[in-house]
């Protein structure tokens, strides 16, 4: 065949490893080593998943020499590498032998993939409320550099893929097919002088295959040590190849069971940590119809017993022990009940001196949670049939009658269509288009304690927020207006009995229990073209060049219908957001010493330039340039030293500018309050409303505009330059080493203001007279600036919460918490590898690996001026985790015959909660920590056997068997206190998920048959 445009960039050959044990490498084009056969066997058929960093291109043994054309990540220029850089490449046999059963899961074990973006589906705080409850689905992204998955650009075949999330500011690499995949590239530096918006932190370029020769079938059998988790994994492919081309065609089937929390080691108490040394967190609030379960009150930091008609120890007497608590894990899922289909087919075919290449694919995945009981606290109203006379009745009440569920799910399509051909002498043209479309949808179950619709007039022309459907369900007090008793009166209710044994009927449980039904629908088609060949001759070889042009549209909106936040069905169809993109780019490669011109300590020299113009039109208007240079020099036979500099950037995801009516949690709003916001007594600076509180100041009116930023949202650029090496002594073939030196520094990081982080940012104004985030306050605003939010604004949601009755001339100060381009964020650090394998005197080989990634500084300014804080190794309940600062893998492989065998060592670093962690005190209630607590290091280890069956013959021809024990050792995370508080009801969690996974030991068998 002819050169064949591969689905991506530039192209390079290399030596396809056989069956069952693929060549991984770094792509080193033209850089084959010579060594004996029992050397080329050792480093071709072995290398697990630890071994990606490996240079070089290896010929496998028990197969003849097969061809193969492969794309290079991080170039436009055919048979070319990126200077500078150096790209990971990993077989699709490394994610078999594994154990893994998704791409997303063998991608979060590598080093440089650090923890603080998308979650996975471990934990389900981890992932679906990851990002503001922008997980959908419990799907995958991948985090380079910690920057998180905004910053990692993530490519299927080359190409751009639809957004996945409500806000679409990741790419769900779940809903890939593995035995679709032919390999991974991954390049660990900025690269929009390529490829444009989001490749900061660096590209994951997932290449598919596009033919193969017979059938294959891959059986994948799992299951976790410790509750189940049971995995089924089925695959069928297809292809053949035949004089100018191939197919293939594939299907893949993958089902996990629900693994709830309290079948693991971790949670072997529930909510309680007390004897790891953490808090009791079980909660107030009994299964209804025990005496226990009255008179209870949420305090600050969790959830207390302040009055009780009975003793202490008659409480723990009636409740079988464990006084008026219940378990806040009970009935929580870890791990979803999850089931997926995905099928594919992809060909290339050579028409004269043109080729046609191409791809589909679609996954249809489904997914169930059971997300733990709903507590209920509140107190019965007078009128209440239920109330018991002569005390308070308040009440902390658990509806065990179902727990809450979540549904989940995705429908992914994408397509790609490409044609490369001949221009004449060495120039090539190739055009490509694509288009991915991911459906999502999400149903909770959700407690209807929120009500942002209804709102009844007040004597003074205002309005208020009517009553929720808890309030109705429970009766309200005595001195609710005659508006608010006639709402409820309207509703016919049932009164909702908090202390029956009974089970609670349909029409309670349906005023408790609400529903939020959330559709979103993304896509992106993109077009492009491009040219590249040689441009003239130099001393050291022929000088290239690529360009071209490439356009793109993305898509996202969204429908939502609920009732938990109002007392009638609602539906809101969010707006569409759209932005079309066109750009230009190029880039040059300039080989400037060459085996014509060199010399004793210049072996080779080469030079690559490129630069890309973008310009984004539609939901925010920005045009960028960025440009890259990079550098690879060989002084020595063996040495390579490397280096790069450029800019990159990414877009502000559409829906983080969008500010249009959004009402979900963490969406668009609008809201006054008039006792919330305090500022002290003596205040000039606002008007004070008159409510006091002697212990945290006044209170003064306030109008929060939570959400979307509107068009003025701009790009975050960043500035990378990296050194490195790579080291391959001819005196020791086997022995490779490589370190690369990273600087990064991003600027105009898009933040928003938190609820948390509101009190501080008063506190500055009014103790400082100004604050960083000034801008987004407007002071004293008038009647007419107030008057146009509460009249005009379709984001107005009224007056929330007590207080006084506020008009708009009362209104001190108008509260701007959108998304804002203030933060400013910078790190550096090395990504190290280090490997030896060699033969043994009894005729096997033994191969040692050592690869990672040690940060050295990540710092964040959180506005300008501000000065910058470390971050490094630090969480914080408010920010989440930062990377740790060492990410490593170490370990051995052997080889004998037949049979391999492997043991990794993984190695996540310790690091410190600095905010947000609890210990008990002397009475064991919560106190937050004061002083940094050590998260201790965690060590998993892994075990890999497999055996090439091929020996048996009949049936077992071409056969593999592979098992793998995953944490081998079953080591639990390291144990720290998240807490939870009764504001915002979260599960205390005693672990951190963005930095280790729960599931403990699992054992993975797989069969793989080829026809």
């Amino acid at each position: 065949m002819g050169h064949r445009p591969g689905p991506g960039n530039g192209h390079c050959r290399r030596h396809a490893g056989s069956a069952g044990h693929p060549s991984v490498s770094h792509s080193q084009c033209g850089g084959m080593m010579s060594s004996r056969a029992g050397k080329q066997r050792v480093l071709a058929s072995g290398f697990s998943i630890l071994a990606v960093c490996i240079a070089g291109a290896l010929q496998a043994q028990e197969a003849p020499v097969q061809l193969d054309t492969v794309v290079v990540t991080g170039t436009n220029i055919r048979g070319a590498t990126p200077a500078g850089n150096d790209v990971m490449v990993i077989g699709a046999e490394q994610i078999q032998a594994s154990g893994k059963a998704t791409v997303g899961d063998f991608l979060r074990e590598l080093p440089a993939n650090f923890a603080g973006g998308v979650g996975m589906s471990d934990n389900i705080q981890g992932s679906d409320s990851s990002v503001a409850g922008s997980n959908m689905t419990g799907g995958q992204g991948v985090n380079l550099r910690g920057l998180g998955a905004l910053s990692t650009l993530v490519l299927v075949n080359g190409r751009r893929v639809a957004a996945a999330g409500q806000y679409g500011d990741f790419v769900d690499i779940s809903t890939i097919p593995s035995n679709a995949v032919d390999h991974i590239e991954i390049l660990l530096d900025g690269a929009s002088a390529v490829y444009g918006s989001d490749a900061v932190g660096g590209v994951v370029n997932i290449i598919l295959k596009r033919s193969d020769d017979g059938a294959r079938t891959t059986v994948r059998l799992g299951n976790a040590t410790e509750g189940g988790n049971s995995q089924l994994q089925i695959g069928q492919t297809w292809g053949r190849q035949w004089s100018g081309g191939g197919m293939i065609v594939g299907y893949e089937y993958d089902r996990q069971d629900a693994l709830a929390a309290t079948d693991l080691g971790i949670y072997r108490s529930g909510s309680d940590f007390s004897d790891r040394g953490g808090v009791n967190w079980r909660r107030a609030g009994a299964r209804a119809g025990a005496a226990a379960n009255q008179f209870n009150t949420p305090t600050a930091n969790g959830w207390g017993t302040p009055a009780r008609r009975i003793s202490g120890g008659g409480l723990v007497a009636v409740t079988d022990g464990v006084g008026n608590t219940h378990d806040a894990w009970d009935k929580v899922d870890i791990l979803p009940e999850m089931e997926r289909h995905s099928a594919f087919v992809g060909f290339e075919q050579e028409v004269g001196a043109a080729e046609l290449y191409g791809d589909l694919r679609y996954t249809r995945r489904r997914g169930t949670y059971d997300q733990g009981y709903q507590a209920l606290y509140g107190t019965l109203g007078p009128n209440n049939p239920y109330l018991i006379p002569g005390v308070a009745n308040n009440y902390g009440v658990l509806i065990d009658d179902r727990p809450l569920q979540r549904e989940v799910g995705v429908d992914s399509i994408a397509a790609t269509l490409g044609a490369g051909f001949d221009l004449g002498g060495s120039w090539r043209g190739e055009a490509t288009v694509s288009y991915s479309r991911d459906k999502q949808f999400r149903n909770s179950d959700v407690q209807r304690n929120a009500n942002i619709y209804d709102f009844l007039p007040t004597p003074a022309g205002g309005k208020v927020q009517a009553p929720t459907a808890i309030q109705c369900s429970q009766g309200l007090p005595g001195n609710a207006s005659p508006a608010q008793q006639a709402y409820c009166a309207g509703l016919n209710y049932a009164a909702f009995n908090p202390w029956t044994t009974d089970p609670l009927s349909e029409q309670v449980l349906s005023q408790l229990i609400g529903y939020e039904n959330l559709d979103f629908a993304s896509w992106l088609a993109q077009a492009s073209f491009k040219v590249d060949g040689d441009l003239f001759a130099m001393p050291g070889g022929t000088a290239k060049l690529a360009a071209g042009i490439d356009y793109r549209r993305e898509n996202i909106g969204g429908e939502l219908d609920f009732n938990w936040r109002s007392t009638s069905d609602r539906h809101e169809v969010f707006g569409t957001t759209e932005r079309d993109v066109g750009a230009v780019f190029a880039e040059l490669a300039f080989p400037l010493i060459g085996k014509d011109n060199a010399s004793r300590f210049a072996r080779k020299l080469d030079l690559s330039l490129a630069g890309r113009y973008e310009r984004s039109r539609g939901m925010g208007d920005f045009s960028t340039f960025n440009p890259k240079v990079g550098l690879d020099f060989k002084p020595t036979d063996g040495l390579t030293l490397r280096a790069s500099w450029g800019t990159s950037f990414h877009a502000p995801p559409m829906r983080y500018a969008y500010d249009g009516v959004q009402p979900i949690t963490g969406g668009n709003g609008a809201f006054l309050r008039a006792d919330l916001y305090r500022a002290p007594c003596n205040t000039t600076v606002v008007p004070l409303n008159g409510v006091s509180n002697t212990a945290a100041g006044c209170t003064f009116n306030a109008i929060v505009v939570s959400g979307g930023a509107g068009p003025t949202l701009k790009p975050e650029e960043a500035k990378t330059w990296t050194l490195g090496f790579d080291w391959k002594p001819e005196w020791a073939p086997g022995l490779r080493a490589g370190a690369s030196y990273f600087n990064l520094k991003i600027d105009d990081r898009i933040v928003r203001i938190q609820a948390g982080q509101l009190g501080g940012i008063l506190n500055d104004l009014f103790t400082k007279g100004t604050t960083p985030y000034l801008g987004s306050l407007e002071i004293n605003p008038g009647a007419d600036r107030v008057r146009q939010i509460m009249e005009n604004d379709p984001r107005y949601l009224g007056q929330l919460g007590a207080g006084p009755v506020v008009g708009a001339a009362d209104v001190a100060m108008i509260v701007n918490a959108t998304q804002l381009n203030l933060a400013s964020l910078r790190m550096d650090g090395f990504d190290f590898n280090l490997d030896y394998g060699f033969d043994t005197s009894y005729g096997g080989s033994l191969e040692f690996f050592n690869r990672g990634t040690l940060l050295k500084s990540y710092e964040i300014e959180a506005t300008p001026g501000a000065g910058y804080v470390d971050r490094l190794a630090r969480y914080s309940a408010a920010d989440g985790s930062s990377p740790v600062k060492l990410r490593s893998m170490h370990g051995v492989k052997w080889y004998y015959g037949n049979l391999n065998a492997s043991l990794t060592m993984n190695y996540v670093d310790d690091y410190q909660c600095v905010a947000g962690c609890f210990l008990p005190n002397a009475q064991g209630l919560p106190v937050a920590a004061t002083a940094p607590v050590k998260i201790k290091a965690w060590k998993t280890f892994d075990f890999h056997l497999g055996y090439d069956l091929s020996g048996i013959g009949g049936l077992f021809r071409d056969s593999r068997v592979n098992f793998t024990a995953i944490n081998l050792t079953n080591s639990a995370p390291p144990f720290f206190d998240t807490g939870t508080t009764a504001a915002v009801d979260t599960l205390p969690d005693p672990y951190d998920p963005a930095n280790a996974t729960v599931m403990g030991r699992s054992l993975v068998l797989s069969f793989d048959k080829r026809w």
